[in-house]
């Protein structure tokens, strides 16, 4: 039995027993590329996209992490699941030859697979996007849950003054350092996109909840994390399942 369909049948009947209303199950890895094989690298997985990936069959996505400690690695990963999806998925072996061919060829080393759920409540206006920043907030013991309910106050005070950010909110569930990361991708159409919205979260707070409410949850918010990093991926559209 493959090693990550052991890691995640526990979940998956966590699921199953507690009910899994939506699709929000996604996994991503971190890939290191031999020197010189990136060309080759994107172009052996578009056409394994092509031929494997299609609108009607398991989804995936990939792009190019252009700034961050990881930067000139490739991300590549899957989402809009439910946890039953990973145990029920069947490949071919001539799926899983190619793709073994494909990471011998080219990789030098992987993060591994991590899994992920995307929180809709914290998430807001999301969308996909050429590229997109993301924010990965290593939380204090026992400090994600006042992380998340910080974030989903912080979507409602988007919606109430008509933001037009976009992003998502995903915490890793397992694989990797688990340890309470967040991650908050803010999605760009470009660079030009990193100056942030005329109107910051601060000024949106206030108007909604007043000063007195902010000097409160700003102090509190560095108190949720040690350590945070920032990276940007860069989409690679023939890495990427076909929009419907």
């Amino acid at each position: 039995m493959n090693f990550n369909r052991i890691l995640i049948l526990p979940l998956v009947a966590i699921s199953l027993m507690i009910g899994q209303d939506d699709p929000v199950v996604g996994n991503f890895s971190y890939l290191k590329i031999k020197s010189g094989k990136a060309a080759s690298f994107e172009k052996s997985v578009t056409s394994h996209v092509k031929k494997y990936h299609g609108a009607d069959q398991w989804r995936t996505w990939g792009g190019k992490v252009v700034s961050g400690k990881r930067s000139g690695q490739y991300l590549v990963g899957s989402g809009g699941h439910y946890w039953k999806d990973y145990a029920d998925r069947k490949t071919t072996k001539a799926h899983d030859d190619q793709w073994e061919a494909i990471i011998n060829n080219h990789v030098e080393s992987s993060s591994g697979s991590v899994y992920y759920v995307k929180d809709l409540e914290a998430s807001y206006n999301d969308r996909s996007a050429p590229m997109w920043q993301t924010q990965i907030f290593y939380t204090n013991p026992g400090k994600r849950g006042d992380m998340t309910s910080l974030l989903r106050k912080s979507a409602k005070v988007r919606a109430k003054t008509n933001s037009d950010e976009s992003r998502g909110v995903f915490y890793n569930v397992t694989g990797g350092d688990q340890n309470g990361i967040v991650y908050i991708a803010t999605r760009m159409d470009d660079l030009g996109d990193m100056a942030g919205p005329s109107k910051g979260l601060s000024e949106r707070w206030i108007e909604v909840h007043g000063q007195k409410d902010w000097d409160k949850v700003l102090p509190a918010w560095w108190t949720l994390f040690h350590k945070s990093e920032t990276e940007i991926v860069k989409v690679i559209p023939g890495m990427n399942t076909p929009q419907e």
